[in-house]
């Protein structure tokens, strides 16, 4: 357990009342999202602009800036005192340069965007969205301007989420995604092995698929007195804290693939807030230190673990148990083959891990062509068509299965590149821990996972945000970020099924 030097007293009362907040707001968070009523939603969306506007100014607040400063100059604070004081000297800087009023706007903004992304959904109609994205991406990009950059007004931007990375680093990273991916996909595709994905279209009722959930999510040991499992239209995780760890998967009757696969992916995320040194709850380090480490270890619960063959030699009897009329019949070595199967499709979250990726690298090409200009809002629809014939071979034929998928853009620009950075991460670290722990095939045949995240605990979960995702990447690999142990597990591994 960690120890912390006590800090002057009001700064820490001053402290803590930001995380109260923040605790607040991400309740409010999960409400909206888990069937918060429609006809409510721009009220919801008023109030939570009011308790942003609190939060602000307590972020903001002159005399706090002060003691900041103040405690800063300290010779004798230890190292996680400094990181403390750091964190909210960052926010500090950062809301300050912002105008109180703009902030509240922007928030309220976000609500009604995020409202009508549901509304355009519900009637496949894109020009209904269309208008809010504009003030949400025009607000992101004058904030960008308030922060300041060196180079690019996307790098402020993905720094809100990632603040190791900037565009010129992302920009390698997809280059070689997509020049390694492209190709293999192709390869797959195109190999006359190919496995039989029929039985993932049977209807599954979605009570028995919310009892597959459950099984799935105790079987990779997440704490159900510390969370809460529901349902949603996209599925999340909400990090409270790590006595309060919720998450939410989708149901869809004819493809049991999306509740399992959010289930664990969600699953992954919220144990490592569970696992977090509860003694940084209250200092603003208790939580993860950057949306691609907590991407990395939702993916490696998912993808590491959940597409392990030893994880279904366990737990395939679960699906035998709860739907035998269509699971009974098949053997565990075609379920499995089917369950990695690769076939490109409209939905990123729905994706295979293999065309994963270019999902993301879509939205990031979209997002650079609308700071250059390139690309205007009324176009976006054809503009992401494009892309996804170009890059998958295939076009979406409506809106929903388009450009409404996702709603991340309701609250703004930069966050998609942290879904790629997680799984690169996550490659990253899949490749040390089977080096340190050499049994790691046969603690997962055996149901032995606990050991595997008490060694992801170990070297993760635990700091919280006292570890920037660099520190930890670096401590852990001897690297930064590096794509070649994703392309060369994605590789292996789809070569080995497909008999390439």
């Amino acid at each position: 357990m960690t120890t912390i030097q006590r800090l002057d007293a009001k700064l820490e009362e001053h402290i803590e009342k930001v995380e109260h907040y923040k605790q607040v707001q991400t309740l409010l968070a999960w409400d909206a999202r888990t069937g918060a009523p429609r006809k409510g939603a721009s009220y919801a969306a008023r109030a939570k602009a009011t308790l942003a506007g609190e939060l602000f100014k307590i972020q903001t607040d002159a005399d706090f800036g002060l003691r900041l400063e103040d405690a800063a100059q300290q010779e004798d604070l230890d190292e996680l005192s400094k990181r403390i004081i750091a964190e909210h000297w960052k926010t500090y800087k950062r809301r300050s340069a912002i105008p109180i009023e703009e902030y509240q706007a922007f928030v309220q903004q976000q609500g009604l965007a995020n409202a009508a992304w549901l509304e355009a959904r519900a009637a496949n109609d894109f020009s209904i969205f269309a208008p809010h994205l504009k003030q949400i991406f025009d607000a992101s990009l004058k904030f960008a301007g308030y922060w300041g950059y060196e180079q690019h007004a996307y790098d402020p931007l993905v720094q809100q989420f990632d603040p190791d990375l900037d565009k010129v680093t992302l920009d390698r990273i997809f280059s070689e995604l997509k020049s390694a991916l492209i190709p293999l996909i192709r390869r797959v595709t195109s190999s006359a092995k190919q496995p039989d994905t029929s039985i993932f279209t049977h209807p599954f009722p979605l009570e028995q698929q919310r009892q597959l959930g459950i099984e799935l999510l105790q079987a990779i040991r997440y704490d159900f007195d510390a969370g809460q499992f529901g349902a949603t239209v996209h599925p999340f995780s909400s990090a409270i804290n790590p006595y309060d760890a919720r998450l939410a998967a989708k149901f869809v009757e004819n493809d049991v693939r999306v509740s399992l696969w959010s289930a664990l992916h969600e699953g992954g995320h919220s144990l490592y807030t569970q696992n977090i040194d509860p003694n940084l709850i209250h200092t603003g380090l208790g939580i993860f230190t950057s949306y691609g480490i907590h991407e990395s270890q939702s993916i490696f619960f998912e993808k590491f673990i959940g597409r392990h063959k030893g994880f279904w030699e366990n737990n395939y009897f679960i699906l035998q148990k709860i739907k035998p009329e269509t699971f009974g019949h098949v053997s565990l070595d075609d379920f499995y083959f089917a369950l990695n199967a690769v076939k490109p499709t409209f939905n990123r979250f729905e994706a295979d891990e293999l065309t994963y990726n270019l999902h993301l690298i879509i939205r990031y090409e979209l997002e650079q062509a609308i700071i250059a200009g390139e690309v205007d809002y009324e176009g976006l629809p054809e503009a992401w068509n494009d892309k996804y014939e170009e890059y998958l071979g295939i076009r979406p034929p409506t809106h929903l299965e388009g450009i409404l998928q996702d709603g991340h853009w309701s609250a703004g620009f930069g966050l998609f590149p942290s879904y790629t950075l997680g799984f690169v991460y996550a490659a990253q670290i899949h490749k040390v821990i089977r080096r340190e722990l050499p049994d790691y095939d046969h603690l997962i045949e055996s149901d032995h996972i606990e050991t595997i995240t008490g060694w992801l605990t170990t070297h993760i979960h635990q700091f919280g945000k006292s570890r920037s995702a660099d520190e930890l990447i670096k401590s852990i690999t001897g690297k930064s970020i590096d794509t070649a142990p994703l392309i060369r597990y994605l590789t292996d591994k789809y070569e080995q099924l497909y008999e390439l």
